[in-house]
């Protein structure tokens, strides 16, 4: 697992420029299904298991925030505005990796104005992307389009992944390349061992600027149900109380999330749940629940497709969420590969069925 998330998350894969980390994850899955496919949004689906038969589709979106290019002065300078939410607060003296057209990543720092020319009203007003700006080296327009960087170009944290020796890892992207990496030591260990479900995994596209890809590939595969797989934000590790979710406490199985401003969230369909609590009790595998009014997942615009596809969720712990340096723990991920392995040996014994007739 380890191995496979340093390789997942240092792939830069901003919303929409997704294509380095689904070529990736496709190497990796392709010995471990019978169909992989890349539909016509980008998403990439891997099945196993019978084609005709009860379907399961695993949700996890490939793409992590990050910036668009959107100027570049006269003098070099890059201009950028967010893909997904990012607290700009954390972004002066930052380093990044913008995505020129040849492949090749080229470094800048996100600057700002000296500490030492800065006056006391400057050091009280509250940052504005619009102030900011990104620096290359570069000393003009000029070298930064024969570099391969222009209007458009993905930006993204540019943050390596370390691992502390008690399991808890730091890298970018963990929102959502945990979730990848879960999926994909899923479907590794049920390949050619599933006879009555077929397991869709679908890794999604544009999740970050409002489940785009989702509703999608729900629509195409139609699964009787799916699983949306995801991260979970912690409170700082000073702040979590003994009841709240947190590091190393096992996947969280999300029983409501809802986003407002969006008005993008799901019930998890109460059979699903307790199928999903069932076994982990069963299992003995550790887990959280939580109920989360501040987000939303793929699951949100999945359910709502194709006549209604009941969902369920299951997230990983993850402190300082949508910022250059989340953390979070491979014990969770390993307990939730169980988890979903768990939850589909149970589905070929006992499969869960939606609607009635009166």
């Amino acid at each position: 697992m380890e191995h496979l998330l340093r390789k997942l998350t240092e792939i830069p894969a901003p919303s929409g420029q997704e294509e380095f980390i689904r070529e990736r994850i496709a190497k990796e899955v392709k010995p471990h299904c019978h169909q992989l496919l890349e539909d016509r949004l980008g998403n990439l689906i891997a099945r196993t298991g019978p084609e005709n038969g009860y379907r399961l589709g695993i949700l996890a979106h490939m793409d992590e925030v990050g910036f668009i290019v959107t100027r570049i002065s006269d003098r070099g300078l890059i201009g950028f505005e967010m893909i997904g939410t990012i607290d700009v607060r954390l972004l002066p003296g930052r380093e990044v990796d913008i995505m020129a057209k040849d492949g090749k990543l080229l470094r800048g720092v996100i600057g700002n104005l000296s500490r030492h020319l800065q006056t006391a009203e400057d050091l009280a007003a509250p940052v504005s992307i619009k102030q900011l700006f990104i620096d290359t080296g570069s000393r003009s327009r000029e070298d930064l389009l024969k570099e391969g960087v222009d209007i458009g170009s993905g930006i993204v944290f540019a943050t390596a992944f370390y691992k502390w020796s008690n399991g808890t890892v730091l890298a970018k992207a963990l929102d959502n390349r945990i979730s990848c990496a879960v999926l994909i030591k899923t479907l590794e260990a049920l390949h050619g061992k599933l006879k009555k479900v077929g397991v869709y995994g679908m890794f999604t596209v544009q999740e970050e600027i409002g489940a785009k890809g989702a509703g999608v590939v729900a629509f195409d595969a139609r699964p009787n149900l799916t699983i949306t797989l995801d991260n979970v934000p912690t409170k700082n590790p000073d702040q979590v109380s003994a009841t709240e979710v947190d590091l190393g406490r096992g996947p969280v199985i999300r029983i409501f999330d809802w986003h407002p401003a969006t008005k993008l969230g799901m019930f998890t369909h109460p059979k699903i749940k307790e199928r999903l609590l069932e076994v982990a009790r069963k299992e003995k595998i550790p887990h959280q629940k939580d109920v989360l009014t501040s987000t939303y997942l793929d699951s949100s615009t999945a359910h709502l497709t194709a006549g209604g596809i009941p969902g369920g969720s299951i997230c990983f712990p993850r402190r300082y969420s949508h910022s250059p340096v989340e953390v979070s723990h491979l014990n969770d991920m390993e307990n939730g590969v169980r988890l979903l392995v768990a939850f589909i040996r149970s589905l070929e014994e006992n499969p869960i069925s939606f609607g009635k007739a009166y």
